[in-house]
């Protein structure tokens, strides 16, 4: 094969970005040495792996977006491979990047980056936060080496490793009367203003826990941030249904919410740690998810999900 793992990178930034331009931004380089790598792919392998267009840039192949899979799982490879040459030094260092559904992300990744970085003080760790599509094409491209998110909407080409189960519970303000109740069953919701967050998989997960109890939620009222939801929950502006409870009850308005267990918890998705399919995790992707596990091993992480008694 004549074609080097410096030209592979080259190319994979040439799909990731969707231009060639943008590719070589990121590489340093010049835009003739990412030409130069995608007709040296195409020469090799005798397969077309972009329609170049004038005003949209590149548009990946179906044989390409193949192919540009299988390069990443090489090239994931080759950096194992090199990380075990190059001793048994027990300390990582360099870079790794990772990505996290928004949602979850402010209550897990900090004390997750922090307990590696004690461990391991010459590692840099960059997080990548966005919605179920956004995190998943990033680790398809090969922009962030794993994720930690939801399993309900994961797509099936991934690997993961389950972390914890995350039940479904009630936000609402503490003069709330539901307050009064330990356990709260969704029927009882059918005229409360439910705030929904406004992302696709959270809309259709809340949708999905009513459709299977044969319940109808009141009014809808969608908001654009986790803290959003629970800032008007906590000014009963309606209630909420989230997944994980935040160390503290207070919000960012000064208001508390309180948070109780729903009757009807199905379905539950789990919080798992993806990764790409087919290739080794590199010495530093795997110590992150060692310490994603260790993580949620502790009581602080089990505080973050409200449970039926």
């Amino acid at each position: 094969m004549k074609i080097t793992l410096r030209q592979l990178s080259y190319v994979i930034a040439a799909s990731r970005h969707g231009s060639i331009s943008k590719a070589a931004e990121e590489m340093s380089i010049s835009t003739s040495s990412i030409l130069a790598a995608i007709d040296a792919f195409e020469h090799e392998f005798k397969i077309q792996l972009f329609v170049r267009r004038r005003s949209k840039g590149l548009s990946t192949t179906e044989a390409g977006r193949r192919a540009i899979s299988r390069t990443i799982q090489l090239l994931d490879e080759a950096a194992a491979y090199a990380e075990e040459l190059r001793g048994s030094d027990t300390e990582l260092r360099g870079e790794l990047q990772v990505g996290a559904f928004t949602s979850i992300s402010p209550s897990i990744a900090p004390q997750v980056i922090r307990d590696l970085r004690q461990s391991h003080p010459e590692l840099t760790l960059h997080l990548n936060e966005g919605d179920m599509m956004s995190i998943q094409h990033n680790l398809r491209d090969g922009t962030v080496d794993a994720l930690v998110t939801y399993d309900a909407g994961l797509w099936e080409e991934f690997e993961m490793e389950t972390l914890a189960n995350a039940p479904p519970h009630l936000v609402l303000a503490q003069n709330d009367p539901l307050a009064q109740k330990s356990v709260v069953s969704l029927r009882d919701l059918s005229e409360r203003t439910l705030l929904l967050l406004n992302l696709p998989q959270s809309r259709n997960y809340v949708r999905a826990l009513f459709e299977q109890v044969g319940a109808t939620p009141g009014p809808i009222q969608k908001l654009e941030s986790f803290e959003m939801v629970r800032s008007a929950a906590a000014a009963g502006l309606g209630v909420a249904i989230l997944n994980i409870r935040p160390p503290y009850d207070t919000t960012y308005s000064g208001l508390s919410v309180t948070c109780r267990p729903l009757a009807e918890t199905e379905p539950s998705p789990n919080i798992v740690l993806a990764t790409r399919a087919g290739g080794r995790m590199s010495r530093r992707a795997r110590a992150f998810a060692d310490q994603c596990k260790r993580f949620f091993a502790t009581p602080a992480a089990e505080d973050l999900f409200v449970r039926k008694p």
